[in-house]
């Protein structure tokens, strides 16, 4: 009977010992993985395998410009991104769809509902002297001059074809270029796209 007793013991014993191991193993591989999972998607990121194709509608700069950089101003002062707002643009040029795009950024500015105080809408000249007249059906839209051509001169380097159509284009509230979209394309993508930037 006692030997029994002495087996139960150990039984008991060397059971609680492999729970308390269980236990450790357990509790180690809860804590490594978050770390497994950080350095292995940063070795993705580093070498380069990331995804090509993404589910974005509009078209990526393909390098972040500074817009602050470019000499652009307001009506009375340059232009400066302090009020944390992303700027949701087009340039006007001569023979242009500007109607349109200036209907499409209000348009798309109200659908954003919550976020609407979140975005604000521009228009981009580069001669002080040509103001679009269909600014005035649009009153919350600010104005911006671009008079050295700096920034004309850098949608063109980013892609030869930019003007060949009317494009709203997005600055995000650091001031670097991110994205733009033809004016063409369907609102509903373009809205999903906003929601997702801002």
């Amino acid at each position: 009977m006692v030997y029994h007793e002495h087996c139960f013991i150990q039984y008991v014993h060397i059971c609680g010992q492999q729970r308390v191991m269980k236990s450790k193993l357990f509790l180690a591989v809860l804590l490594l993985t978050p770390l497994l999972v950080l350095f292995g998607s940063t070795l993705f990121f580093q070498s380069g395998l990331s995804p090509k194709n993404t589910k974005n509608n509009g078209v990526f700069f393909y390098e972040y410009f500074d817009v602050n950089s470019l000499g652009l101003r307001t009506d009375t002062e340059s232009l400066k991104f302090e009020d944390g707002k992303w700027l949701f643009a087009t340039y006007a040029l001569e023979d242009s769809d500007l109607e349109k795009a200036l209907y499409l950024m209000r348009q798309l500015n109200v659908a954003l509902n919550r976020d609407i105080n979140k975005l604000k809408r521009a228009v981009f000249i580069n001669n002080e002297n040509s103001i679009p007249d269909q600014l005035k059906d649009y009153p919350r839209t600010n104005l911006i001059l671009d008079s050295k051509d700096q920034l004309y001169n850098k949608l063109i380097i980013e892609d030869p074809e930019f003007f060949e159509g009317q494009k709203i284009f997005i600055v995000d509230p650091y001031g670097r270029a991110v994205m733009y979209f033809p004016v063409s394309m369907n609102p509903k993508l373009i809205l999903k796209d906003l929601k997702v930037l801002i």
